[in-house]
């Protein structure tokens, strides 16, 4: 076979590595100035890597401090939740909201008279100085929990597991769709005013007085407050007692607001079916019922606030809180 080495016509086949013989440049000078060149760019590109391997140092702390800075944060919203939780079911929540705002107040932190409940709490937790989207963003995500029925020792799993976005988004989707608890409220009330105005044929007590009288201790509704007690009969065989009214308190609108949401809350959950009883049935059906329902409500309520002072009083005979839950635990069992 021919070779093809001295035939310029013919190409070999294979893969050629092309190999470029630098140009000598005759004078000198400029060679000296190419190679002066070449360290430049050399010095150029090792001040490059170097600013790249700081920066990436420097990212990979950022990332430490921002996965550090998530589980924190996760650890302190669950402790909020955790406390949030224990407020909306508690009697006294609207005494705590109130003083919230008094404190923040106090603070010259400025919120807006519809900040929810959660609002509160966030912002009394992280001051003054967080932004306001970031206030709004927490709360959703403890209203979120909340409305899921999230155990408090379950939050942080909850929000890593779905992200705090789509939490944010979903709880934001819910709240447009839906009423919000001050609009259910406003609902109950109407209910509590409607089952008063039925039981006014059916006084506890009644008594005549002038108009004049009456007028100074009547709010705009009509109706007034009173403080007195009731005494069972010393007669064995007797099954009465005597109810005394000691004083009729003039009324505000504080003190109206105050207590007939009070009342109101009983009805909040099922506001619709309570409207639809109101609504279809006749008055001497349903007043009854609800008014029953609304008094037993009331007395559970001071059960339960009964025995939360009973076991604040027992909580001061433990050095930790830990001797006293195995007390309680002890004691209901």
């Amino acid at each position: 076979m021919a070779s093809n080495k001295n035939n310029p016509s013919k190409k070999e086949t294979g893969t050629a590595v092309a190999v470029v013989q630098k140009l000598q440049l005759k004078n000198p000078a400029n060679q000296a100035l190419v190679e002066d060149w070449e360290i430049a760019e050399r010095e150029k590109e090792s001040v490059i890597r170097g600013w790249a391997r700081r920066l990436a140092e420097t990212k990979s702390k950022m990332q430490q401090v921002n996965e550090q800075y998530k589980r924190l944060m996760f650890g302190f919203l669950q402790e909020a939740y955790s406390v949030y939780v224990e407020i909306e079911s508690s009697d006294y929540d609207d005494e705590f909201y109130a003083n919230v705002r008094w404190q923040l107040k106090k603070e010259g932190v400025k919120i807006q008279t519809n900040t929810p409940n959660a609002g509160l709490v966030i912002r009394y937790v992280c001051g003054a100085d967080i932004a306001t989207k970031t206030i709004s963003d927490y709360s959703r995500v403890l209203e979120g929990a909340k409305r899921n029925q999230i155990n408090p020792n379950a939050f942080i799993d909850w929000v890593k597991e779905k992200t705090m976005t789509k939490v944010i988004a979903d709880e934001r989707a819910a709240t447009n769709n839906t009423e919000t608890y001050t609009d259910r409220l406003k609902r109950a009330r109407l209910v509590v005013l409607r089952l008063l105005e039925a039981r006014e044929t059916k006084p506890i007590i009644s008594q005549k007085t002038t108009a004049w009288s009456a007028e100074k201790v009547l709010s705009r509704d009509g109706l007034w407050l009173a403080i007195g007690n009731a005494t069972r009969r010393h007669d064995r065989e007797s099954f009465y007692a005597d109810i005394n009214l000691i004083l009729m308190l003039t009324p505000n609108i504080d003190i109206e607001i105050y207590i007939v949401n009070k009342l109101a809350k009983n009805f909040v959950d099922d506001v619709e079916k309570y409207e639809k009883m109101i609504n279809e049935m006749e008055e001497k059906v349903w007043a009854d019922d609800l008014w029953e329902m609304m008094v037993s409500a009331g007395r559970e309520e001071s059960k339960k606030a009964n025995m939360w002072w009973a076991n604040k009083q027992q909580a001061s005979r433990f050095e930790n809180e830990s001797d006293f839950r195995k007390f309680l635990k002890q004691s209901n069992n």
